[in-house]
């Protein structure tokens, strides 16, 4: 409610205001700067954060081709994910141990970096993860080797660590109303997650990108930016 009422109140006269005066004494000329609120939230001031992550974080990965790879699941999945947020930390870790564990075998170092996302563009609740990870690796004779994902493999490796992470928590777990019936007992719930242990997940993988600006600028504003442009909030308003 806080960061709320800053956005709402940014540039607003009651933040106070700065006066600048000409310095010509035969002039009178003055303007008032309002005062922004700097919330890293606010659609105006969390833009300078941005570009700042940006170019801080052009400046140390290295230039090499990058894929970036998409893990969602199953919509009947998320309001777990909802009731349960500590699991979004681990689906982080499980995503990156799926292409951590293909580039072990492989016998090479990869470079990955992720981002947690737990909204849609339609400001829907959609738990998933945006992935990014070098196209290749460092071997042991410290040469580059290209590599290739295959969107099966990965979805099959992705799909087993979440049912087994959901399988494993269950009694830990705080199982939302629209799972009640679900989560009644450790059967109809194992019978739940064997169903969509069987069907496909979606994953998606982008096309091989010559060199990081791409991923760091799309990851960038998703880390950093407003969570909600000032358009969609000016929109918001207008149908209330």
């Amino acid at each position: 409610m806080e960061t709320m009422v800053k956005i709402m109140a940014c540039g607003a006269s009651l933040m106070g205001w700065s006066i600048w005066r000409c310095p010509d004494p035969q002039c009178n000329s003055e303007k008032r700067v309002k005062f922004t609120c700097k919330s890293r939230s606010c659609p105006h001031c969390g833009v300078k954060a941005c570009l700042q992550r940006i170019n801080n974080t052009l400046a140390w990965l290295p230039e090499v081709p990058w894929q970036q790879i998409t893990f969602t699941m199953p919509c009947e999945y998320w309001p777990i994910i909802r009731a349960n947020r500590w699991l979004l930390g681990k689906m982080n870790r499980l995503a990156a141990d799926v292409i951590l564990t293909i580039c072990r075998d492989l016998n090479i170092t990869t470079g990955v970096f992720t981002a947690i996302h737990t909204w849609g563009r339609d400001q829907k609740w959609h738990p998933h993860i945006h992935f990014s990870t070098t196209a290749g690796g460092v071997t042991k004779k410290n040469t580059w080797r290209d590599i290739s994902f295959y969107r099966e493999n990965i979805m099959t490796m992705w799909r087993y660590r979440i049912t087994a992470l959901l399988r494993k928590h269950y009694y830990t777990l705080t199982i939302p109303d629209e799972l009640k019936a679900e989560g009644r007992s450790k059967a109809s719930w194992n019978q739940l997650l064997n169903t969509h242990d069987k069907r496909g997940w979606n994953i998606n993988l982008s096309d091989i990108l010559s060199n990081i600006t791409h991923v760091t600028l799309y990851l960038g504003f998703y880390l950093k930016k407003s969570p909600c442009l000032a358009q969609s909030l000016k929109t918001l308003f207008r149908r209330r």
